[in-house]
């Protein structure tokens, strides 16, 4: 129907004398990326899904925390001690004394209170990790999901372009192609931010020594 239209046009052009650069091309509603490709050519990719170890994250991340200082309670007691000179007899008295004064002071081997703290920082830890991951692997089957749906969308984006632009179908059908293009992406990019936030809460817990080579760790696993 367009090719008629235009080649009427070119007719009219002819017969009136009318310069054919003069002849406004119809307008045709762009790609999501812009991108001239031939939506013959095109074919969606396909991500396959790889198997990511999480049980090995949450060991790795564990493991490269940094060391805790150690808090060592410690009592004091005070005390004075007191001889007359008339006998050899040894008073002891809390009160301060001319003759000696001294602080005793007494630490536990083990500590209660700080076992029973650095327990739970522990299992804190712990449960900081496995979320972190869960949310990474989450957020990695939604960013698959993602890119798959994103190639098929830009190939029918393309080829309703295609279509509108041979008067085949109403514009309507590219738009609503490149809607569903722009929701996909969103969808890929808050993915990519999630791994992203995941991936970063989960290196800079552990020491800085080591948070390249576990960034690096998690990286290969995860791509």
């Amino acid at each position: 129907m367009l090719q008629n239209k235009i080649k009427t046009t070119l007719l009219l052009c002819v017969t009136l004398n009318v310069c054919a650069d003069e002849i406004v091309p119809p307008y045709q509603v762009p790609t999501f990326t812009g991108e001239q490709t031939d939506w013959h050519k095109m074919k969606p990719a396909i991500n396959p899904a790889k198997t990511v170890n999480a049980d090995l994250i949450v060991e790795t991340v564990n493991h490269c925390y940094p060391v805790p200082p150690m808090n060592i309670e410690i009592s004091l007691r005070s005390g004075a001690t007191y001889k007359p000179p008339s006998t050899g007899a040894t008073v002891q008295s809390l009160d301060a004394s001319q003759y000696y004064a001294g602080i005793i002071a007494t630490m536990p081997l083990y500590s209660g209170v700080e076992i029973d703290k650095e327990q739970k920082l522990a299992i804190d830890r712990k449960l900081k990790t496995v979320e972190a991951v869960a949310q990474m692997l989450t957020a990695l089957s939604t960013k698959r999901r993602a890119e798959r749906m994103l190639g098929l969308y830009l190939s029918l984006e393309k080829r309703s372009q295609k279509r509108v632009q041979d008067g085949i179908v109403a514009v309507d059908e590219q738009i609503g192609m490149l809607e569903k293009v722009a929701t996909t992406q969103g969808e890929l990019d808050a993915a990519n931010a999630t791994i992203e936030g995941s991936r970063l809460a989960l290196i800079h817990q552990c020491k800085a020594e080591d948070v390249e080579r576990l960034n690096n760790f998690i990286l290969n696993e995860i791509y």
